[in-house]
């Protein structure tokens, strides 16, 4: 079953976050959901939303992979 699940979206370099519904599907064999309470935003973060590379320009994106659950 898809879960609704609510993140901060970034649609491009420099734009602001904005929160919204995210579909996030069931975990696959071997992999668990973690539920965030917490999470920053790091320098890799902060580069990828800048865009410095091309590497970094996938948009939309959820930031902020150095989470507390």
């Amino acid at each position: 079953m898809v879960v609704d699940h609510e993140a901060a979206v970034v649609w491009g370099p420099e734009e602001p976050f904005v929160m919204e519904q995210v579909q996030v599907d069931p975990p696959q064999k071997l992999e668990v959901r973690v539920k965030i309470l917490f999470t920053s935003i790091c320098h890799t973060d902060l580069s990828a939303w800048k865009g410095e590379n091309e590497a970094q320009r996938a948009f939309p994106r959820i930031l902020g992979h150095e989470a507390a659950g």
